[in-house]
């Protein structure tokens, strides 16, 4: 057994093989989406107007999912959730089968999954915390940020292989397959955890608490807006990565299904050091830390670079993106009442939310510059947005 104090536990463990599998998923679509609309378009602008669409729901839903996360047992929303990816992903397999995607449907699905998703993310990262506690949380996190990562790792190279030899259909129903086994686990999930919500109140007043904790709590709102910038400038850069591969390395799926899995790899070493840091102090400058470390990297993503180096790169960004959202999630948790949590990270969905506006930024830049400039523009973007964090939020270096 992991001499980890949170694999002792047997929910946690579920919880953690549920989330690699569910990963394996959302790491894999990508990689077939990004595919499909570039190959449609031969547009990175397209590209990013379909990541638009797949993140836009984080966006519309933060506030819902964050509610509905408090408001329902978590264990039977991931559940539910899980199944409905799962039927989504063997339908469009059956759309693509039939040789019926055309552009709008691949964007349809794209919002659905997207939807579901955004549904998903408040539940699994509050019941983590449910499971360990506020003392364990970041070191809880990391290690479910770990598995996750492991997930994408596979999915993104299980999704790249199957679809370059077997085609679209067959990849989708790979990774609803894996779907089937993050149900599995889910279903295996015992108790609600020593820190869950024990007295739920209605939507309406789940809501109305909601927003007037965002208005009172300036400490999350700074957060928020923190976080936002980091969504928009530096997560973007997934909407270059097919560009990337067919443009620079003449590479297929086999090699953007290389990118998304170097992007596992740099998470999975990232959640791999928060796990044993323990109860890392210093939160907030850690997290400063980590926007410079963002910005640095993607500007050494931009250069031109053969295969091995640009993997390389795009784990570096990788790592800086996961320490992000684990420092992020667990500071937003900790900041709100423990009735509150699932809300916190419905504020956190929210904040994700920018999402778009990066990839839409992203796929812009890149159509009137090629994406190498557009990915070093954004990375010194975010050596401001650090420099700017440090001096106006001294707050925030003292988490």
């Amino acid at each position: 057994m992991i001499n980890i104090p949170a694999f002792r536990i047997a929910d946690y463990r579920n919880l953690w093989a549920g989330a690699a599998f569910n990963q394996q998923g959302m790491s894999g679509e990508q990689v077939v989406l990004g595919l499909l609309v570039f190959q449609f378009t031969q547009s990175t602008a397209w590209v990013g107007v379909m990541l638009a669409v797949y993140f836009l729901p984080f966006f519309v839903f933060g506030i819902v999912s964050g509610a509905v996360a408090d408001r329902l047992d978590r264990r039977s929303l991931l559940r539910r959730i899980e199944a409905l990816i799962a039927i989504n992903m063997i339908i469009f397999a059956v759309v693509l089968a039939l040789d019926l995607a055309a552009l709008w449907v691949v964007i349809v699905f794209t919002l659905i999954t997207g939807s579901l998703r955004a549904l998903h993310q408040p539940a699994r990262v509050s019941y983590a915390y449910d499971i360990v506690g506020g003392d364990k949380v970041v070191s809880g996190l990391g290690l479910l940020n770990l598995g996750s990562r492991t997930g994408q790792l596979i999915g993104a190279l299980a999704a790249g292989a199957v679809m370059a030899r077997y085609g679209g259909p067959a990849a989708f129903l790979v990774l609803a397959s894996g779907h089937g086994l993050a149900l599995f686990f889910f279903l295996r999930l015992r108790t609600a955890g020593k820190a869950a919500v024990i007295n739920r109140v209605p939507m309406r007043q789940n809501i109305r608490e909601y927003v007037l904790e965002l208005r009172a709590n300036r400490l999350l709102l700074m957060l928020v807006a923190v976080t936002a910038s980091v969504e928009i400038l530096g997560f973007s850069f997934a909407t270059a990565l097919p560009e990337l591969a067919t443009t620079r390395l003449h590479l297929g799926a086999d090699g953007l299904g290389m990118m998304h899995a170097a992007r596992a790899v740099g998470g999975m070493i990232a959640g791999l050091g928060l796990t044993f840091m323990g109860a890392l102090q210093r939160r907030g400058l850690a997290y400063i830390g980590v926007i410079f470390a963002f910005g640095a990297s993607l500007m050494l993503l931009s250069a031109d670079s053969p295969l091995l180096a640009t993997l390389a790169a795009v784990a570096i960004v990788a790592g800086a993106a996961a320490a992000s959202d684990i420092l992020t999630q667990s500071m937003m948790q900790l900041a709100v009442p423990n009735a509150l949590r699932g809300r916190a990270m419905g504020v956190w969905v929210l904040a994700i939310g920018f999402a778009p506006l990066g990839h839409l930024e992203m796929g812009g830049l890149a159509e009137l510059l090629g994406s190498g400039p557009a990915l070093f523009a954004n990375g010194a973007a975010l050596l401001v947005v650090g420099v700017i964090v440090a001096i106006a939020v001294p707050r925030l270096r003292q988490l």
